[in-house]
C-alpha cells in the first residue's frame, strides 16, 4: 500500500476510534450485559425476547449470561441483538492514538520501510548514510 493511501486510511481510523472512546465512555457496558439491559428497557420478559429468536427462554437465560461473563460469539450477539430490533455495534478501540499505535505494529512489516533499511544500512556502508529525517520524508 502507498504511503500516501496508508495515511489516509490512519486519519480516518483515527476519527473512528475517537468517536467510539466518546461512546465508550459516554456509554459503558452494562454489568450484567446489553442483552438484558436492553429486553428489561424495552419491558420485555425472557420468554418473549425467546419466541422472538426462536429459542427457548432458558437458552435466552444462557445468552445472557454468556454475553455477561464476555463468553458469546459476535454472530450469536447479532442474531439477539436483531431479535430485540438493534444492530450491533463492534469495534476495537486503541487505547493510544490510532495514528501512533497502527504505524508502530504496520512499520515492522511494510516492504518499503524494510527496503528503506536495507538501502540506508547499504549507504552507511559506504559512507553515503543520510539522517533520519531525509529517510522518513522518502517514505
Amino acid at each position: 500500500m502507498k504511503p500516501e493511501m496508508r495515511q489516509i486510511i490512519l486519519r480516518q481510523l483515527d476519527r473512528h476510534v475517537s468517536e467510539m472512546n466518546r461512546f465508550r465512555q459516554l456509554v459503558p457496558r452494562p454489568s450484567r450485559g446489553w442483552l438484558r439491559a436492553v429486553r428489561e428497557a424495552l419491558g420485555l420478559s425472557q420468554n418473549v425476547a425467546a419466541s422472538k429468536l426462536n429459542i427457548t427462554r432458558s437458552a435466552w437465560t444462557k445468552l445472557e449470561g454468556l454475553e455477561e461473563r464476555e463468553g458469546i460469539s459476535l454472530a450469536t450477539l447479532r442474531r439477539a441483538a436483531e431479535a430485540l430490533d438493534c444492530d450491533l455495534i463492534y469495534g476495537l478501540a486503541p487505547r493510544e492514538a490510532i495514528a501512533e499505535t497502527f504505524a508502530d505494529l504496520a512499520t515492522p512489516n511494510d516492504p518499503a520501510m524494510k527496503h528503506l533499511l536495507a538501502t540506508e544500512h547499504s549507504m552507511d556502508l559506504e559512507g553515503q548514510a543520510v539522517g533520519d529525517l531525509r529517510s522518513k520524508e522518502r517514505l
